[in-house]
């Protein structure tokens, strides 16, 4: 049986854009594991969510941190 490790991948939205920052993360984690699989697939969790918001420049940033590995 092969152990794969999860890796750990990061996108930050100046938006304060949830889903556009959760999908960046997901397609940056699969592009990073992919290798040459032609059917490939990744198992992913939401690990963290924070974010600023606020200040003189109206600051709104969002990052989300997800768990990948191939499944």
């Amino acid at each position: 049986m092969m152990t794969t490790k999860t890796q750990q991948f990061q996108v930050t939205s100046k938006e304060g854009d949830f889903q556009s920052a959760l999908e960046e993360a997901i397609s940056v984690a699969f592009e990073a594991l992919k290798g040459n699989i032609s059917d490939f697939r990744i198992a992913c969790k939401l690990i963290e969510i924070s974010g600023s918001t606020g200040g003189i420049a109206g600051e709104k940033s969002l990052t989300v941190t997800i768990e990948a590995q191939p499944n």
